[in-house]
């Protein structure tokens, strides 16, 4: 009934090798990865076989043939697309949802924030969740919770409150919270380690940031072209989308992906902690610039969300018996430098974001769907930068490329800070917009691939959340902060393009920061990778 077998294995990070007993119980499966090869033993309670698995998945039998793949890969990308489609598709339409609500100006941050506000928050948990529960039934779950609220958030209107529209907008973040991380853990179970196909899914799934902020921001705009009234229209054809790629997802996703093998259980109090901290802080950023820092709640709102984030640090350092951060993640400086860069980058986009789209809304006069229209330059150059990650990535390595989009982060705010008003797009404006593409196609792969890579198979979940919690959370609490700045600036606000060009001032700041921290990972990258080529000679 039970195979037991021993295999000489590496263990992940180091030289030394260790000897490792594996018992199987009958009828299991086990793969077992070596470096040249991947051999798949089936054991039965007569007898064992081993079969020499050539094919680029962990397990020969995820897809019955090419066509479901691509279906597996399409939905893949089409994830990512709905997440920055969902951003940019009510970014492009803030005046026409502002006229609708009679909200005030100040508010108009809250609609692009509450969408990645939510979603970074329960991203951190909803990772664990797929590991722990099944990565392909929390995608489901996150899929109908998306189409749910983006048909509430469509028929918002009829209740006349952009407070409720707000709060739809931030349940539909939830539902995305609990799509991207278990689609990007579906991929590192699905294909082997450090394998060129896996980066190219991972490259191509990155291009589908920049596709999803232009097509959220241009169909967004041409609903409400016609009839501003029709801009309920906009959530329910994201509702539509989203149900098609949940079809998708049922059908291609393999359903003999390995579940919880080592037996996690959910930190429940890590969890808790994490997401009221994450909230009341980004909720504490956003709001301030609106209501002003010299109200007691803010204050008293900042103290307590500190006190939750310290609190949760504490608890998963010392006391949680399955930390929500794996310890393999936690203790090694190299991947807190990763994130933490990363941070930074997508900061400084978030702030980018909103004010590029006020910059063209607000002070170019341009229409909604010309707005977004201008985002057909990610189309064409973040599939460039894609096809670029998939096909040197190998050669030039993580370390390098992950500096390269910081650098073309920062270069893009910079850019967008010295903008002229009545400048031709196709100058400035055009060479700014391709040089951020690369930002974002360079550090989404980058910072995946090396945590994919990095951590176990059983945290392939939570390695997907910890990007994805930094892209979204970082968005929406940067822009805070830029709004902080704005308001600080242009008090009286009469003088928009100086409060928008300090914001963006922020967005410089940050991105440089994390040019820096990201030359430093590189030189240490570099470093390691000669010193141990040396050793390598030297035994030779």
């Amino acid at each position: 009934m039970f195979s037991i077998f021993k295999k000489k294995t590496s263990v992940q990070g180091t030289d030394s090798e260790i000897d490792e007993k594996i018992t199987v119980k009958a009828k299991d499966k086990v793969v077992v990865s070596t470096e040249d090869e991947e051999v798949t033993t089936i054991v039965s309670s007569t007898k064992s076989t081993q079969v020499t698995n050539d094919s680029p998945w962990q397990d020969p039998t995820y897809f019955s043939s090419f066509g479901k793949e691509l279906m597996f890969i399409a939905t893949c990308m089409l994830a990512q697309l709905l997440n920055q489609a969902g951003q940019t598709h009510a970014l492009c339409i803030m005046n026409v949802l502002s006229k609708s609500f009679n909200s005030e100006a100040n508010n108009q941050a809250w609609l692009m924030a509450s969408f990645p506000l939510a979603a970074g928050s329960f991203i951190l948990i909803s990772g664990r969740l797929g590991d722990i529960y099944g990565l392909k039934k929390m995608l489901i779950l996150g899929y109908v919770i998306v189409i749910v609220w983006s048909i509430i958030s469509g028929l918002s209107k009829y209740s006349n409150s952009d407070a409720f529209f707000i709060t739809s907008r931030a349940f539909q973040g939830v539902g995305i919270a609990f799509i991207l991380p278990n689609i990007m853990g579906l991929v590192g179970h699905v294909y082997k380690v450090g394998s060129f196909r896996k980066n190219i899914v991972i490259s191509f799934i990155g291009a589908c940031a920049p596709t999803g902020g232009m097509f959220g921001g241009l169909f967004g705009g041409l609903i409400v072209t016609e009839d501003p009234n029709q801009w309920p229209w906009v959530f329910y054809a994201f509702g539509i989308a989203t149900f098609l790629s949940l079809l998708m997802a049922w059908y291609s996703i393999p359903n003999n992906v390995p579940t919880n093998i080592h037996g996690l259980s959910m930190d429940w109090t890590g969890s808790a902690l994490a997401i009221i901290g994450l909230i009341l802080f980004n909720f504490v950023w956003n709001q301030a610039p609106i209501v002003g820092w010299d109200k007691p709640y803010i204050i008293v709102l900042l103290i307590i969300s500190v006190i939750f984030l310290v609190a949760f640090f504490v608890y998963e350092s010392k006391y949680a018996e399955v930390p929500l951060l794996p310890r393999a993640m936690t203790k090694n400086r190299h991947m807190i430098m990763i994130l933490l860069a990363v941070f930074l980058g997508w900061g400084s986009f978030g702030i980018w974001t909103f004010y590029y789209v006020s910059f063209q809304l607000n002070l170019r006069h341009y229409s909604p769907v010309w707005t977004g229209g201008t985002y057909f330059v990610f189309v064409i150059f973040g599939s460039m930068a894609a096809f670029f990650v998939a096909f040197s990535i190998k050669r030039l390595g993580p370390a390098l490329l992950l500096c390269f989009s910081l650098m073309a982060f920062d270069a893009g705010s910079i850019m967008f800070s010295v903008l002229p008003v009545e400048q031709s797009y196709w100058k400035l404006n055009f060479a700014m917009q391709a040089i951020l593409c690369f930002g974002m196609d360079l550090s989404f792969p980058a910072s995946s691939i090396i945590l994919s890579d990095g951590l176990p198979m059983q945290y392939q979940g939570m390695a997907g959340s910890l990007v994805n919690t930094v892209i979204n959370y970082s968005a929406s609490l940067c822009l805070g902060m830029g709004g902080t700045v704005e308001h600080q600036i242009n008090k009286s606000g009469n003088d928009l393009l100086k409060g928008y060009r300090a914001a963006v001032y922020l967005g410089v700041g940050l991105a440089s920061l994390g040019v820096v921290i990201s030359v430093t990972y590189m030189l240490e990258n570099l470093w390691n990778r000669h010193r141990k080529s040396e050793d390598r000679s030297l035994e030779a």
